[in-house]
């Protein structure tokens, strides 16, 4: 009988900026790992209309329009923060300016999921809208200044690329066999060709 293995935690995340995302292709660069602080937040984003005859209710309809994601970063530094377009650095004064309302940017999302059974799933949400953040807990590590607990939130969209779907996955074969695989699928570029 197989076992069920129930997801026990997300770990591995990373954002790669998306160049195009049109009706003739879409592409990502590299994706860059973030530091994950330990929590990530995903609720479904539903629209309900109801639709009435006759001041009878006839119809309740759901429409699912996507994920809202809410990502907890630990110990980020701040040339990472702007290379995201979170803010502005200053490495020659040292100062950071933060972007609260930063201009709209889609990303590709990749996460691990781990299973009680330690074979984890490699996650990719696509067309990942970022939009918005919050800063926490500023702190020196080492030589360099970092930030700790950003909190960045954004919806999982559908990619404008026909027949692409909002999220691919992958599962860790027994022994490892497919590791390769796996970290390419997170670390390398999507790129979908013209139609």
């Amino acid at each position: 009988m197989a076992v069920k293995r129930a997801v026990v935690g997300l770990r591995g995340v990373a954002l790669s900026p998306v160049v195009t995302n049109t009706a003739l292709a879409y592409v990502s660069d590299v994706a860059m790992d973030l530091p994950f602080a330990g929590s990530m937040n995903i609720t479904a984003n539903e629209r309900t209309q109801d639709i009435y005859y006759d001041d009878t209710l006839y119809a309740s309809v759901k429409e699912a329009a996507g994920e809202h994601i809410e990502i907890r970063l630990g110990e980020i530094s701040f040339e990472t923060l702007e290379e995201l377009g979170l803010g502005e650095y200053d490495k020659v004064t040292g100062v950071f300016r933060e972007d609260f309302c930063p201009p709209p940017g889609t990303y590709s999302l990749r996460a691990i999921s781990d299973t009680i059974g330690r074979l984890p799933y490699y996650l990719k949400w696509h067309a990942f809208e970022l939009t918005g953040v919050r800063y926490d807990n500023y702190a020196t590590k080492g030589d360099g200044i970092s930030v700790c607990e950003v909190i960045v939130t954004g919806s999982a969209l559908k990619p404008r690329y026909p027949g692409m779907m909002p999220k691919e996955r992958m599962r860790l074969e027994e022994g490892g066999a497919n590791q390769a695989d796996c970290d390419a699928f997170m670390s390398e570029g999507d790129a979908y060709p013209y139609v």
